[in-house]
């Protein structure tokens, strides 16, 4: 009980200290320190319980990914050409960008720095060796309810207008439990479902899986102690949610090591051709596995929840305001004309500013850096080193640009103490802003049109800062989260697994519409063009209940609430993922001890601030190099080490 103790008070300090990093913006997203070599890396955002919808974003890794696919204060985060077969995404060997160390630079106005190259397209650590065995194979998956578009390409996903009206049965076998029953330590991402003891939804799905599958649910915000007292006590259920993944920055100091020790060797059971026995989880992208560290020292641990490669840090418009004032077939053509956009835009007199920015729990930086050519977070140097992005001449110009806009008064005046950017975009306060593709967007998508007039918004195609400078788009890692198992007897894990391959059911079918709506009429009816709508019960009776977050299909474009979704979706999705664009964070498949720990935590929280200073003309551009230089001897140059040498041994 003295350890647990012991544990749970430095846990409490630690989320503490986290929660201020959170609302700061200031949380660099790392792995937590751990001298085993993990597979895979940190997530591209999300958070507490509205995390799936893009709220709140503190970083570009925390879902993400977001995922997911950026963020934690309350967020939730395609290509043209065919990907291989194997669901993988090929790229060449890094190449070596030119990418400028700022700290060289004089960049005190805000005009385009020189050229770069960003780096090549990346979607998780190259697979190798004893990890790339431990990979299961990708198998596409058997659509019974095909979808309305398909690219055909797995970093794509599949859309869908409407809900099949006569969704079919895809579990055409017996139940894939035996009876016995399952514990879960599970995460409530939405308000609290309603209880198994009082819900005959999921008591209707138990008896789907032949399981008493019963959860444990916590708070995202109790997370870390919660699992923290876990794994100190020793008392472990069946299935762990591991919270953004094994590398995020929820899961406890020492969740790899207990993995190691506690936890499942999935390898024999769902490795390369093995999976074939759980056609569900083998549908789910290679890339997905891959980046969110399922594999450690060659062994697979878990399996992962799917989430679309679109990133976090696009621009968007409010496109009645954009159409009437620039044109609906307008587009900016770079860094000089999206001001001179934004200053059309801007109208003070009337309440409306031409852009919207946050500074507590997100920063609109990264949009503006993608648009200067700056690294995905990381990127790699002229001699194949790895380099942050604020030590790019990019970053930098980046910055100055962001503080033009304040400076000339074209920045909606109360972005500074704010903290919901969304709400203020969807209340028309201002006309373009950084926000994120997939379930942010339809996060303020939907709430336009709910309004009355409805306002509606779009995303403005990445473009670059000048005609020298390559476009580019950030994409994520395309996950959210990863669950594990304990360890058990062979005929056990295949009983669970199975239950997660029946879980993770395709969309359309019936197994589906009973684990996503529920039960009709109570829980929902269907209209007469197919679409489910749920009640306010029944939502807390069906989709609070969080099996889509402890097994699930690979990610799919429907929502029915939104006119024309899906193939506009759909052609965004393939435009932004294009790999002739798209750029990963190099350092995807690798970890820094440092920027786990205290002192990284809190030198990105001190570079943060400064910048913000910069960017709100409290303090002169000129103070930049230094602090960048504070960052780089305060915690960066060791962070860098810690990278480079991941790196150099694969």
């Amino acid at each position: 009980m003295a350890r647990i103790s012991a544990l749970r008070d430095q846990v409490v300090k630690d989320q503490q200290f986290s929660v201020r990093l959170a609302l700061s913006g200031a949380w660099d997203v790392s792995s937590r320190p751990t001298r085993l070599t993990i597979f895979a890396p940190r997530p591209g955002g999300h958070t507490l319980s509205d995390m799936d919808k893009g709220k709140g974003m503190f970083s570009r890794r925390v879902f993400i990914q977001l995922s997911a696919g950026t963020g934690a204060g309350f967020l939730v985060a395609a290509c043209s050409s065919t990907a291989p077969s194997s669901g993988t995404t090929s790229s060449a060997a890094p190449t070596s960008p030119p990418v400028t160390s700022a700290t060289s630079a004089a960049a005190t106005a805000p005009t385009p720095a020189a050229a770069a190259t960003p780096a090549p397209t990346v979607i998780g650590a190259a697979a190798s060796g004893k990890n790339s065995a431990a990979l299961p194979n990708y198998i596409p998956p058997n659509l019974l309810a095909k979808p309305d578009y398909d690219a055909h390409d797995p970093r794509v996903t599949l859309a869908w207008d409407n809900y099949p009206k006569s969704p079919p049965t895809s579990w055409n076998k017996p139940a894939p439990g035996t009876g016995s029953t399952v514990n879960a330590f599970a995460v409530d991402y939405y308000p609290p479902p309603t209880p198994l003891q009082d819900n005959p939804t999921w008591q209707a799905v138990n008896k789907a899986l032949n399981a008493d599958f019963q959860m444990t649910q916590v708070a995202g915000s109790d997370y870390p102690l919660r699992m923290a007292t876990m794994m100190a006590g020793g008392d472990i259920p069946d299935i762990i949610h591991l919270y953004f993944g094994i590398t995020g920055p929820w899961v406890p100091p020492g969740t790899a090591e207990f993995v190691k020790k506690t936890c499942q060797d999935l390898t024999p059971f769902l490795a390369g051709d093995a999976i074939k026995d759980y056609p569900n989880l083998a549908a789910i992208p290679t890339y997905a596995w891959t980046n969110s560290s399922c594999v450690i020292d060659g062994v697979l641990y878990s399996w992962p929840i799917h989430r679309y490669l679109g990133g976090l840090s696009y621009f968007f418009k409010n496109t009645d305001m954009w159409n009437q004032k620039i044109g609906a077939d307008t587009a900016p053509k770079d860094a000089a004309d999206l001001k001179k956009i934004i200053a059309e835009l801007n109208d003070p007199n009337n309440g409306v500013w031409g852009f919207g920015a946050q500074f507590t729990g997100r920063n609109s930086v990264p949009g503006f850096a993608m648009m200067f050519g700056a690294p995905n977070m990381w990127g790699l140097d002229a001699s194949g080193k790895v380099i942050r992005d604020r030590e790019t001449d990019q970053y930098k110009a980046a910055v100055a640009y962001f503080r033009d806009l304040w400076t000339s008064g074209l920045m909606w005046p109360d972005a500074p103490s704010t903290t919901d950017q969304r709400a203020n975009f969807v209340a028309k306060k201002f006309a373009v802003c950084v926000e994120g593709f997939g379930n942010s967007w339809n996060d303020f998508w939907l709430r336009g049109l709910n309004q009355n007039p409805p306002t509606n918004f779009d995303i403005i195609l990445p473009f670059s800062a000048d005609a020298n400078t390559k476009v580019q788009s950030y994409i994520t890692g395309g996950y959210i989260s990863t669950n594990v198992m304990k360890k058990a007897s062979s005929d056990r894990v295949k009983e669970l697994l199975r239950i997660m391959d029946y879980l993770a059911k395709p969309f359309g079918t019936q197994e589906d519409l009973l684990i996503t709506y529920g039960l009709a009429p109570a829980d929902y009816t269907i209209a007469a063009d197919g679409n489910p709508n749920l009640s306010s019960d029944g939502k807390t009776r069906s989709q609070y209940v969080p099996w889509q977050y402890l097994s699930d299909r690979p990610y799919a474009t429907y929502y029915a609430g939104i006119p024309n979704y899906a193939k506009h979706t759909n052609e965004v999705e393939i435009a932004i993922v294009d790999p002739k664009i798209a750029v990963a964070d190099v350092t995807l498949g690798y970890y820094s001890a440092t920027g786990a720990a205290a002192a990284g935590k809190q030198a990105e929280q001190a570079f943060t601030d400064g910048v913000n200073n910069i960017i709100l003309a409290r303090d002169p551009m000129s103070n930049y190099d230094q602090l960048v230089k504070d960052w780089q001897n305060a915690a960066g140059n060791k962070i860098k080490q810690e990278y480079n040498d991941a790196l150099a041994a694969g």
